[in-house]
C-alpha cells in the first residue's frame, strides 16, 4: 500500500522566554491511502502541533516527512501552498467559515484558489454541498445555519478540489451529540469512498471509530488499543 504520509524523528521546539518547550519529541507514522486514523491525547499533548506539521502549515525543527512521496521540507514555500490546496482538505473545531459569505461562496474559495473557472467552481461546490446534506442551505450564511450544519459545509469546502487526505482537528468537539454523530457519519461515508481520514481528539468514544488509533504522549506518537 502505498505511504500518504510518511513521517520520520520529527521533533518541534518552541522558545517559551529564556527555555526551550519540546512539543514534538522523535514521531515517526506512516498512513496509507484509504486509512482512517484517530490520535487522541489530551490538551498540551502535542497533537495540535503535529496536526500543524502534517497540514504544511508549521515545519518541524528537524526529522523527515514525506506528503504523497514529495519531501516536504525541502519544499519552496509557493510549492507548500501548492501541495496544501490540492492535496489536504483542512476540518476545524471552530468551522473557520467566512461570515460574509454564503454556503455555496464559502465552498467556492478554495477552487477559485487552485484556478477552477467560475462556471466549474459552481458547479462543484453545489455538487458537494449536495452530498453533504445542505441542498437547502446553499445560499444561507453562518449566522442562519446550526453548529451542525457549519461543520458540514466546512467538510463540502474541505473536500470540494477533491483531495486525497482530509485532515479533521476536533471536528465534534464544538457540536452536540446528535450533529456529532452526523459530522462522524459523512467523514465515515468519505473514507469508504477512498478519501485517507485523519482525525485528531480527545474523545475517546470518536477515536473508537477509526481503523488505526494512536496516541499523543508528551510529544510522542504510539499505538493505541481501544477495547
Amino acid at each position: 500500500m502505498k505511504p500518504v504520509i510518511e513521517m520520520k524523528g520529527i521533533c518541534k521546539e518552541f522558545q517559551a522566554g529564556d527555555s526551550r518547550v519540546q512539543a514534538l519529541n522523535g514521531v515517526s507514522v506512516t498512513v496509507n491511502k484509504g486509512e482512517f486514523v484517530a490520535i487522541i491525547g489530551r490538551s498540551g499533548s502535542g497533537k495540535s502541533t503535529l496536526m500543524n506539521i502534517l497540514g504544511c502549515l508549521d515545519l518541524p525543527t528537524r526529522g523527515e516527512y514525506f506528503l504523497g512521496g514529495e519531501a516536504v521540507l525541502k519544499l519552496p514555500s509557493y510549492r507548500l501552498s501548492a501541495l496544501r490546496n490540492r492535496q489536504i482538505g483542512f476540518v476545524f473545531q471552530s468551522f473557520h467559515l467566512l461570515p460574509t459569505l454564503t454556503a455555496l461562496e464559502n465552498v467556492e474559495l478554495p477552487l477559485s484558489y487552485a484556478g477552477f473557472r467560475q462556471a466549474e467552481r459552481r458547479a462543484r461546490a453545489k455538487e458537494v454541498l449536495e452530498r453533504v446534506g445542505l441542498s437547502d442551505r446553499m445560499e444561507h450564511y453562518p449566522s442562519q445555519m446550526s453548529g451542525g450544519q457549519q461543520q458540514r459545509v466546512a467538510i463540502a469546502r474541505a473536500i470540494a478540489v477533491r483531495p486525497p487526505l482530509l485532515l479533521a482537528d476536533e471536528p465534534t468537539g464544538n457540536l452536540d451529540e446528535e450533529s456529532g454523530r452526523a459530522v462522524m457519519s459523512l467523514l465515515h461515508r468519505l473514507h469508504q469512498e477512498g478519501t485517507t481520514v485523519v482525525l485528531i481528539t480527545h474523545d475517546p468514544s470518536v477515536a473508537a471509530q477509526a481503523e488505526r488509533r494512536l496516541q499523543m504522549r508528551e510529544g510522542q506518537l504510539s499505538a493505541l488499543e481501544i477495547s
